[in-house]
């Protein structure tokens, strides 16, 4: 697989355009999609996300956001950093951005789901004008609603232990 750098953004040659994707799984799902308290079809949608962001652009940052439209905002930054920096015109698809923001989603490819200083730092921002955030790791997320300040912290895979408390 051949890739070159664009603006900053490496670009796969002969794959798919990763934030078409992640607009199709969206658009597959959105009927469903619950993003205070995700459910099977929001896990999905996420998990496009991360594939995304660890398999197709090789562990760098990738961040979507829903507005109350439902239109999305996607971008990209480094392992460790996301903003839309390169990815101004992500801004100006469709009419402009509705407040509140259903979910701000961004991908740890570290592969741990919390929320760094720099993440609790958007987020009360942002406290007022969005409804749910959503930090994904390997096989884990944790979402979040600033309002409420509830959160959901879901790990999946395989259980190779019993359920007896034991590690």
């Amino acid at each position: 697989m051949e890739t070159k750098q664009i603006n900053n953004e490496k670009i796969i040659e002969n794959e798919i355009d990763w934030k078409q994707h992640i607009r199709d799984v969206h658009n597959d799902m959105a009927d469903d999609i619950e993003y205070l308290f995700p459910n099977n079809s929001t896990e999905a949608f996420m998990t496009a996300i991360w594939k995304m962001s660890v398999d197709l652009l090789e562990r760098i940052e990738v961040m979507v956001i829903v507005d109350n439209k439902d239109d999305l905002y996607i971008s990209s930054g480094t392992p460790s950093l996301v903003s839309f920096k390169d990815h101004e015109d992500e801004l100006k698809i469709g009419d402009k951005m509705k407040l509140p923001l259903k979910c701000c989603i961004h991908t740890h490819p570290s592969g741990k789901a919390y929320f760094s200083d720099t993440d609790w730092n958007t987020i009360n921002t942002w406290k007022s004008d969005i409804e749910s955030c959503i930090v994904l790791g390997k096989n884990e997320y944790l979402a979040y609603n600033p309002k409420s300040k509830l959160a959901k912290m879901v790990h999946y895979g395989l259980l190779e232990n019993n359920l007896r408390g034991e590690q």
